[in-house]
């Protein structure tokens, strides 16, 4: 009678274990549909991602070929400002030479106004004298003595 009680038991217990088993088994695969439904999602936003980043770099890199042009402008203004501006020095050194031949010529010191006599084919031909109204709100472009040139966009 105990061989039966304990075969009974054991069929219990392996019937209660298979169960459990079963349950468990049933749980991973909810576990495991929810984990892929996840991953599928985020490899749809990382598409998505991927795409705008994409979009936003050939947005970019047009920006940049329509910007080219303005900053080789910018870079030809510049140096037409400087070529300028060391034909107004010479011309100022050239002047002073003349005007005080017997005294050393400071050319660090610049006069605050300087008659301008250089001939008018030592002038660039694109260059364009512009005196920016301070009122208007204007794109302008400037350059500083030691040649640095500012563009300042409105």
């Amino acid at each position: 009678m105990i061989i039966k009680i304990s075969v009974a038991s054991a069929s219990a217990a392996f019937v209660c274990l298979a169960a459990k088993l079963i349950q468990t088994l049933g749980e991973t695969q909810l576990t495991i549909s929810e984990l892929k439904n996840s991953v599928n999602s985020l490899t749809e936003g990382s598409q998505r991602l991927i795409h705008s980043a994409e979009q936003v770099t050939v947005d970019i890199q047009s920006k940049i070929k329509f910007l080219d042009p303005l900053l080789e402008s910018a870079q030809d203004v510049g140096e037409v400002v400087h070529n300028v501006t060391d034909k107004v020095k010479q011309a100022g050194i050239i002047q002073n030479k003349e005007a005080l031949p017997s005294e050393t010529v400071d050319t660090n010191h610049q006069p605050a106004i300087t008659a301008w006599k250089a001939p008018a084919e030592d002038l660039p031909a694109s260059a364009d004298i512009y005196t920016p109204d301070n009122d208007a709100r204007v794109n302008t472009i400037s350059s500083t003595p030691d040649g640095i040139v500012k563009l300042r966009i409105n």
